[in-house]
C-alpha cells in the first residue's frame, strides 16, 4: 500500500470527477488535477493547497508528457457519449492511447479508471443491442491491459449522484428499466474504492464491479434520495417512445435515446461479491439517504447551482 497520499487525475472536471476530487482532498490526498480548461477547474474547486492545476489535453501528447512526468499513480474519469462506434476520437479510446505514450514508465505505479457496468466482460449485453460507449469502452480497457503498466478497471453501476447531476428545473426524469432493481453506488462510497485501490498490490491488473449492496427500482431510489435532497424536486418517468420522437427533432436527443434504449433492455445482476469488490476495496457505507444529506450539507455540487 502507498505510504504517501499523491494522485494525478484526467477528467477531474466532468460530472463524476468533481465529488471524487473533493472527496480525495477531504481524505488527505494531494491531487494534481489535469485539464484542458484550467480557468474551468479553478472556477469549480475552491483554493486548496493540496490541489495543484495542470493545463493539458488528451488529444495532445506533447502536454501530456510535460503534466505526466513526475506521477506515479493516475486516476482516469473519462466519458464517453457515442451513439457511433467508429467515431475519429474518443477519451477513453484514441486519449488513454495517448495518455499511455505519455505517461513516464519509469514513474507510473498505476493506472486507475472509471468504466461502466456494462463493459465488465462478465455483464451480459441486451440480444441484438450494441450500446457504442460501452464497446469504445472496451477498446481502450485492451490499450490499459496490453500496456504491461498495473491497471485497476471500476465498472460502476448507476450513481445516486445523477439525480443532483441531471435535474432540470429541480425536475429529475427516470429512463430506462423502471421495474427491476438497480445497485446505486455513490462519489462518497466509489472514492473509498478507489482510495482502497491505490497502490493496493490485491487491486492490480483487475477489474471490479462497483454496486451498492441493496437493489432498489429507479423510481423508488430517486424518490428516497430527493426527499432528503429537495423535497419539492419532482420525479417523472420519461417513456421509451417519447424519447424516440424527441430524438427525432433534437440531435441532442439521439444519445439519450441511445442511452435509454439500452437501459431499458438491461438488467443488472449483482456482481460484487462475487468478483471481490467488497474484499478487496471495501463495503459501502452509505444508504441513499444519508448520501444525500452529505451533499445537500458539504454542497458538493455547488458548481451546478448556476446552471
Amino acid at each position: 500500500m502507498i505510504t504517501s497520499k499523491k494522485i494525478s487525475i484526467i477528467g477531474g472536471t466532468g460530472n463524476l470527477g468533481v465529488p471524487v476530487v473533493k472527496f480525495l482532498l477531504k481524505a488527505g490526498f494531494e491531487v494534481k488535477l489535469i485539464a484542458r480548461n484550467v480557468d474551468k477547474a479553478r472556477h469549480i474547486f475552491n483554493d486548496d493547497t493540496k490541489l495543484q492545476f495542470i493545463k493539458a489535453d488528451v488529444r495532445n501528447v506533447s502536454e501530456l508528457k510535460t503534466a505526466l512526468s513526475d506521477t506515479e499513480y493516475l486516476y482516469l474519469s473519462l466519458s464517453t457519449e457515442a451513439t457511433d462506434t467508429n467515431i475519429p476520437f474518443s477519451a477513453e479510446r484514441e486519449g488513454i492511447g495517448n495518455i499511455l505514450e505519455a505517461v513516464n514508465r519509469k514513474c507510473i505505479r498505476q493506472i486507475i479508471a472509471i468504466s461502466g457496468l456494462g463493459a465488465f466482460d462478465n455483464v451480459q449485453k441486451p440480444v441484438g443491442f450494441e450500446f457504442a460507449p460501452n464497446i469504445i469502452r472496451k477498446q481502450g480497457h485492451k490499450l490499459l491491459k496490453n500496456s504491461g503498466i498495473p491497471y485497476t478497471i471500476l465498472h460502476c453501476s448507476w450513481f445516486a449522484d445523477s439525480f443532483v447531476i441531471y435535474r432540470r428545473n429541480n425536475v429529475y426524469s427516470v429512463i430506462g428499466n423502471t421495474t427491476d432493481p438497480i445497485y446505486f453506488t455513490n462519489a462518497f462510497d466509489y472514492t473509498s474504492h478507489l482510495i482502497n485501490a491505490v497502490g493496493n498490490p490485491q487491486a492490480f491488473y483487475k477489474e471490479f464491479p462497483i454496486q451498492g449492496e441493496t437493489g432498489i427500482k429507479h423510481p423508488d431510489a430517486a424518490r428516497t434520495f430527493l426527499h432528503a435532497y429537495s423535497e419539492d424536486a419532482k420525479i417523472k418517468v420519461l417513456p421509451n417512445n417519447i424519447i424516440k420522437i424527441m430524438a427525432l427533432f433534437f440531435s441532442k436527443m439521439k444519445y439519450l435515446k441511445h442511452m435509454s434504449d439500452y437501459f431499458t433492455l438491461s438488467r443488472e445482476i449483482f456482481l460484487a461479491r462475487e468478483y471481490g469488490t467488497y474484499d478487496t476495496l471495501g463495503k459501502p457505507s452509505l444508504s441513499l439517504t444519508q448520501y444525500a444529506l452529505i451533499l445537500k450539507e458539504e454542497n458538493i455540487y455547488s458548481h451546478l447551482e448556476k446552471r
